[in-house]
């Protein structure tokens, strides 16, 4: 059986974190659709199935909030969030269970173990097989 290759949604509005995530998942093996703002994620992910989703919180047109509360209300799709804001909406992101807070600046490599595990754990116990796992080399 051919693994497919597990697709991330990557919605922020800061273009060069967008591309430096996209460049960096899709060497990783990835296939990645991105967005720059909230409202534009969500069409894209009505669209399409995603593994995972990347999402800022500070957007123009549909926060990361709004964007974790509407794809939380359909599905249980892994949510990472990466912010420069401090952890004050945890008591929110609680509220909407499993989601993934990563302080900006981050380490792309810890966001890469967290997107690897979410997936994982995700598909664990699926009817489908899980994408394969990634292998990156020690820095």
């Amino acid at each position: 059986m051919t693994h497919r290759p597990p697709r991330v949604l990557i919605i922020d509005n800061d273009d060069g974190l967008t591309l430096a995530l996209r460049v960096r998942l899709e060497s990783e093996g990835y296939e990645c659709v991105t967005a720059c703002t909230g409202s534009q994620g969500l069409s894209l992910f009505a669209e399409s199935d995603f593994d995972a989703v990347i999402t800022d919180l500070n957007m123009p047109a549909g926060d990361g909030i709004a964007v974790c509360e509407s794809i939380r209300s359909t599905c249980r799709v892994p949510l990472i969030i990466v912010t420069g804001f401090e952890s004050s909406y945890t008591d929110l992101l609680d509220r909407l269970g499993d989601i993934e807070l990563i302080q900006k600046p981050f380490c792309i490599d810890s966001l890469l173990d967290e997107l690897d595990i979410a997936i994982e754990m995700n598909t664990a116990g699926s009817d489908h097989a899980p994408p394969e796992p990634k292998r990156r080399e020690a820095a």
